[in-house]
């Protein structure tokens, strides 16, 4: 008969990022929303469900306030970090 375990058990903390909620700010209709997540890269369509923006809104990222990158379509994949802040508008709004 052996004493040898036959399985290791780990009992270490879960690791950062395994179920980390990265949470960002997005502007609709001129009212900050926050938005969490539990993953890093999304779909333009999920920032704006997840906002309330309507899905015909242009997205875009806000850097110091001001849109960087342009229109964020529905299907694009956007990696988000926490923290970060975004811009939801009517269609030609946003330049």
């Amino acid at each position: 008969m052996s004493t040898e375990p036959t399985q290791a058990i780990d009992f270490k903390e879960p690791t950062e990022g395994k179920h980390k909620t990265i949470t960002i700010v997005v502007e609709v209709n001129g009212k900050t929303r926050e938005v969490k997540f539990h993953h890093s890269t999304v779909t333009g369509a999920e920032i704006r469900e997840k906002a309330g923006a309507p899905p015909t809104d242009d997205l875009t990222r806000l850097l110091h306030g001001k849109p960087t990158g342009g229109n964020i379509a529905p299907g694009d994949l956007v990696e988000i970090r926490d923290g970060e802040h975004f811009l939801a508008a009517p269609s030609g709004v946003v330049s």
